[in-house]
């Protein structure tokens, strides 16, 4: 019987000295990536989230993405820092070792403590005792030494004492479940009352060396000693770990229980090891991050529930996201690339690789050999495991399948990418050749094959990726063509029927995978995203992307107990629940975003990856258990001009100040590089990656600001709230304003009254101009009824009554009465038509041909573009031209005379524009002007043409034009010629056309 005892005795401690290596995932901190120093003393995290590194060289803050360091200068006592403790109020009190206590408090470092009693002290533990009213009593000290006692008033009063622990020496203080204090002493448990220390009777736990203390859920306690972990309730020892992992040093020195009920533990200088809850194993998970030969000297659980380790000499490391164990080259496997994996019956995981198959058995690699003991080394496309057997898709050439058998495995290795055995006993095996090999068997030489191609009839390079039987046993075919669906598959060709999906987005590009559901829904996995098809009602439904996730270049797929479906990608692991879905990659845990392969082991319910570096095993329990919670945003700092802000109550800046920084951060150190945020400023909301805000040239007034985070597969934390306010310039202010409104209304009432006075005097002016017109037109109808004309038109209507010429007398009268009539008819008007104007000028002159005996003859020229209907000139311009051509030129030249009046459109050009202008010209043959201005005195004639020539000159004026008459003597031209021309040029604003309807 004792015999009996003592052997089952061996076998529990070898199963407890039994330390299989994992490699969880984990991010690793030195002083190279900003942190104090490599060599850790204390760890804590504050109620903001922050971790803080008590170390060799100051302290360090670190938010998951960077360390900021605190030093002398920065005011502590020394840079050797030894432990940190957070205060009631948020404050975090530092111990030197030989200097003293510092206090973080309000963003600055000052001294709180560096002498108890007149001396100066060294600490190596602070430990806050159970808070009183209006007073905080902090405990200081170091092993083998006194216990210091520091008393803070409400008013911030310190007294401090010493408590000799003489003849115990106390190696640390620390809590239980029940808030008493325990001291940890080379002899057994002490109770710490009234300060003083009373033996701890505890039954089943010797009176040895204890070194570490860690509380369960329970009321129970865990103790860590010289090769053993005791777990204690009611004062009485319930379960005891031996520890033996080397010859030499077992002593227990860090010991933690997390909240998922797992014991870690540190042993001096041997790493650190993890034991699962009512489990013996111990996982030697320090192995494969180094530290077998490490010291870890504490053990600190975030929020997140991330593990962090600090070191002597390593730095520190947070294992984060402890649902996944990763396995790579490291731990033995052939190669990091996983392209098919399968657990068979027995627990063992088959994974195929780059290199051959890996067999993962107790915590161990081995590659599989064939029946030669030679290792495989083929290139593995996937593995099945049908029945009791395992078949195997590689890279293995020829066309016969090679069987092998394995540590209890049968083996089936065949050249090809995919394989299916049907319910009907039909082995299918996919090529690279766009087609499918049917067989009743195993392929052999003797073996009888039909071949079936995919898409079209006949060979092409077309992959065949996947090949599966559905429950109401349609074969689906993935290629890098797309999907097919096989029906009535049998050994006679006559009977199958083809099915492809051209119009899915999805289906009709490349498949990599195919699952089926409890739900009798088959699933694919593509290069284009993820599709499923039912059963029952042939519905396809497709997905590319789903929420703001691309899922394109998924490799794999399955589901889980709870119908989830897991998708693998090349972007990561992608866990779909309804309409939500959750993405796993390098960030939150995976070695590799590239994730090729996946095998969901229900009885386990773990999921194992392939990876391009490696697998790794999620434990869903795990999984579920771990809520990823919402991160908060904390402002750091915020800089306005010159000024840099601690404080953010009440902020006002002045009007310089309007360029504003702001520096904040959101603690997340399971997916550090996944926090992303977005603000708000009055406005609408904007996303952004960085920690930090830079608003420039803010406008005066007053501003809200909020700000929130998110991590990876988090929502959205509580915003930050920021109010601050700009003061306006002096121009912003309402005194300005008001000041320059009132300028803007005296210049705008100075510029209207000069506008008005501008106004006025152009009136005026063109009042003066139309009355000075007006007189010139009644000058101008006195000059064409010169005086000497109708005295002389008398004279002539009376020598033909006494010449007995009584017709000629009445037609000459008539003549003229109608003349008369014309003149004064037209009088009043500012423009007449040129048809009228023609035909009162030939009465004019059939008149002057009577009086002087036809001693001249008249001719009107008219252009053909010139429509005397249709064109008005200025009224009373012409006659006196007329009649001073007759008296001056003409008459006197003694010879019989020709005045000719021509009428055309003509481009003249003004200012370089050319403008169409009505061009009249009045020739006549007589002497000439340079004679007849010999011979002339001022006459009513000479009035006449002045008084046209003015008003001509006056409309030019008032239409900013030049003068439009000009007098020629002809005799300038040559010596035979004579004559005067008169050109009246008229430009289009002083003529006008009529348009007639």
């Amino acid at each position: 019987m004792l015999n009996k005892t003592l052997l089952l005795l061996v076998i529990g401690c070898l199963r407890l000295l039994q330390a299989y290596a994992q490699t969880p995932s984990f991010y690793h901190y030195t002083s190279s990536d900003g942190l104090a120093s490599s060599t850790i003393y204390d760890i804590i995290q504050d109620r903001n989230g922050f971790v803080w590194f008590a170390t060799i060289n100051g302290i360090s803050r670190f938010d998951g993405k960077n360390f900021t360091t605190f030093r002398t200068n920065e005011g502590l006592n020394s840079n050797s820092i030894i432990s940190l403790l957070e205060g009631k109020n948020g404050e975090l009190y530092i111990a030197n070792y030989e200097k003293g206590i510092n206090i973080l408090r309000n963003g600055r470092i000052e001294n709180y403590c560096s002498e108890i009693q007149g001396k100066s002290f060294a600490t190596s533990y602070l430990l806050l005792a159970n808070p009183e009213a209006g007073k905080q009593t902090l405990y200081a000290y170091r092993s083998w030494g006194n216990i210091n006692v520091i008393n803070e008033a409400k008013k911030g009063e310190l007294s401090s004492g010493s408590v000799s622990t003489s003849p115990v020496y106390v190696n640390k203080l620390e809590r239980l479940p029940t808030g008493e204090l325990v001291a940890l002493t080379p002899g057994g448990l002490y109770d710490f009352k009234n300060d003083k220390l009373v033996k701890r009777t505890i039954t089943g736990l010797p009176d040895s060396a204890t070194y570490s203390l860690t509380t369960g859920d329970d009321g129970s306690y865990f103790v860590g000693t010289r090769g053993m972990i005791y777990r204690i309730k009611e004062d009485r020892v319930i379960r005891q770990f031996k520890i033996k992992l080397s010859k030499g040093n077992n002593d227990v020195i860090a010991l933690l229980r997390d909240k998922n009920k797992n014991l870690w533990f540190s042993v001096m200088n041997r790493g650190c090891f993890i034991m699962a809850d009512n489990s013996d194993q111990i996982s030697n998970v320090g192995a494969t991050m180094g530290l077998e030969n490490t010291l870890v000297n504490k053990f600190l659980e975030d929020k997140e529930g991330n593990m962090w380790l600090s070191t002597f000499g390593k730095g520190v490391y947070c294992l984060n996201n402890l649902y996944l164990k990763s396995y790579g080259e490291k731990d033995g496997m052939s190669n990091n690339n996983v392209y098919s994996v399968l657990r068979e019956k027995n627990g063992r995981l088959l994974i195929g690789t780059f290199n051959g198959i890996n067999l993962f058995e107790n915590g161990k690699f081995k590659v599989i050999k064939s029946n030669s003991a030679k290792t495989l080394t083929e290139y593995i496309y996937r593995i099945k495991n049908i029945d009791r057997d395992i078949y195997v898709c590689g890279a293995f050439g020829g066309n016969v399948i090679r069987n092998i058998s394995f540590k209890g495995m049968h083996l089936h290795l065949f050249n090809g990418p995919s394989f299916c055995l049907t319910s009907g006993g039909l082995y299918l095996y996919g090529t690279g050749g766009n087609s499918l090999n049917i067989q009743h068997g195993l392929l052999t030489n003797s073996t009888r094959s039909n071949r079936i191609y995919i898409f079209g009839n006949s060979s092409d390079i077309n992959r065949i990726n996947d090949v599966f039987e559905d429950s109401d046993k349609n074969v689906w075919v993935a290629t890098g063509h797309g999907l097919c669906k096989l029906s009535n598959l049998s050994a006679s060709k006559d009977s199958w029927r083809r099915t492809f999906f051209p119009n899915d987005p999805v289906l009709s590009g490349r498949i990599n995978c195919i699952f089926q559901d409890d739900r009798n829904r088959v699933w694919f996995a593509g290069e284009k995203g993820i599709a499923r098809v039912g059963l029952k009602d042939d519905l396809v439904k497709s997905y590319t992307s789903i929420g703001e996730l691309d899922i394109s270049s998924s490799t794999a797929i399955t589901s889980d107990r709870k119908r989830r479906v897991w998708i693998g990608n090349m972007k990561g692991l992608y866990v779909l629940e309804g309409d939500s879905i959750k993405l796993l990659n390098r960030q939150s845990g995976l070695p590799s975003d590239e994730v090729y392969s996946l095998f969901y082991d229900r009885s386990k319910n773990e999921l194992i990856a392939g990876t391009g570096n490696g697998i790794s095993i999620l434990d869903i329990g795990l999984f579920d258990r771990t809520f990823p919670m919402p991160v908060d945003v904390k402002l750091e700092s915020i800089k306005a001009g010159d000024s840099v802000y601690s404080n953010f109550s009440k902020l006002v800046f002045e009007p310089e100040q309007h360029n504003v920084y702001l520096k904040f951060g959101a603690v997340s150190f399971s997916s550090p590089g996944s926090v992303k945020y977005k603000y708000k400023l009055n406005s609408k909301w904007e996303e952004t990656d960085n920690n930090f805000l830079d608003f420039v040239s803010l406008g005066k007034g007053k501003y809200h600001l909020q700000i929130e985070a998110k991590s990876q597969n988090s929502g959205w934390g509580k915003p930050c709230h920021l109010d601050f306010e700009i003061k306006p310039r002096y121009y912003e202010t309402m005194w300005f304003k008001l000041g320059r409104i009132l300028c803007v209304v005296f210049i705008s009432i100075l510029l209207v009254r000069w506008r008005w006075k501008v106004k006025n005097k152009k009136i005026t002016r063109e009042l003066e101009l139309s009355e000075r017109i007006n007189k010139l037109k009644h000058q101008a109808l006195s000059a064409m009824m010169n005086p000497h004309f109708i005295f002389n038109s008398l004279n002539s209507v009376q020598y033909l009554i006494n010449s007995r010429r009584n017709e000629e007398a009445n037609d000459y009268i008539a003549m003229m009465a109608k003349l008369i009539r014309k003149n004064l008819d037209s009088a009043g008007e500012g423009f007449i038509l040129l048809s009228e104007e023609v035909s009162r000028l030939k009465l004019y002159l059939d008149l002057e041909k009577l009086r002087f005996q036809e001693s001249f003859s008249y001719e009107f020229l008219i252009g053909n573009s010139v429509d005397c209907d249709s064109v008005m000139i200025p009224n009373m311009i012409i006659q006196p031209f007329v009649e001073n051509t007759l008296w001056h030129g003409v008459i006197n030249s003694g010879n019989r005379g020709l005045v000719t009046l021509s009428f055309f459109f003509e481009d003249i050009l003004v200012d370089s524009i050319p403008h169409r202008s009505l061009v009249i010209k009045v020739t006549d043959n007589g002497i000439g002007i340079n004679e007849a201005r010999k011979h002339k005195r001022e006459d009513h004639i000479s009035r006449g043409i002045q008084i046209i020539e003015e008003r001509l000159k006056l409309l030019s004026t008032k239409l900013e034009l030049p003068t439009p008459i000009m007098l020629e003597d002809l005799s300038n031209r040559s010596a035979i010629s004579h004559g005067t021309e008169v050109i009246i040029s008229l430009p289009p604003q002083l003529y006008k056309k009529v348009i007639r309807g």
